[in-house]
């Protein structure tokens, strides 16, 4: 910065600090920034971490058919909507679980994650994109079945720890099922992901843990 410059920023400094004395101190002169106090802002960004990490932990237990997994996403009182479903939460596990049981694979995506923290409660808009194989309703062979929508989640926060209250799931897009050029049986053994407890995550996580 040039000498000049300096002096301009220090006599601009300095006046600051006179318009603020003579206005009753330093808060009239540098008002709060929006959003609360440097801990409210830190706590808030912290819980959008947390709640994405339950957004994630969902689509791994969907697609690891992790029920333990999938329950620790909600309190037990939380409410669920989509689809036809229209309950508890803990059912809509039960209910999810059938139809994953049923398929041999499932990837679930998240995207645009948009996360709204108001103290020990929060809101959350995303996207989802899943992948099924599945045997083919017709009949001979297995297809792939795409699906897209949104889930609108508002959280609590308890004890520490965020977790779904009420879950609202859309369902947008869902084009025709392609016939499976191969059977999901063909898929490399020991290069393809698979379920709890056989998928090398736990294990991998297990002794991660350990370390």
């Amino acid at each position: 910065m040039e000498d000049t410059d300096r002096r301009t920023a220090l006599g601009a400094m300095l006046a600051l600090g006179a318009a603020a004395t003579m206005a009753g101190g330093a808060e009239a002169a540098a008002p709060k920034p929006k959003g609360g106090s440097m801990a409210a802002q830190v706590d808030a960004l912290m819980s959008r971490v947390q709640i994405e990490e339950v957004l994630m932990a969902y689509a791994r237990g969907n697609d690891r058919l992790d029920e333990a997994l999938l329950r620790s996403c909600f309190w037990p009182e939380s409410t669920h909507k989509h689809g036809k479903f229209d309950g508890k939460s803990s059912d809509f596990v039960g209910f999810a679980l059938k139809i994953l049981t049923s398929v041999k694979y499932t990837a679930h995506h998240i995207s645009n994650v948009s996360i709204t923290v108001d103290g020990d409660r929060a809101f959350s808009e995303c996207y989802y994109f899943a992948h099924h194989r599945r045997d083919r309703k017709e009949g001979g062979g297995e297809e792939d079945a795409f699906f897209e929508g949104r889930y609108l989640d508002d959280f609590e926060r308890r004890d520490g720890a965020w977790k779904i209250i009420h879950r609202r799931g859309l369902s947008d897009y869902s084009p025709p099922a392609v016939p499976a050029a191969t059977a999901f049986a063909d898929w490399p053994a020991g290069q393809h992901s698979l379920r709890y407890p056989d998928d090398d995550y736990y294990a991998m996580m297990a002794k991660f843990r350990r370390r």
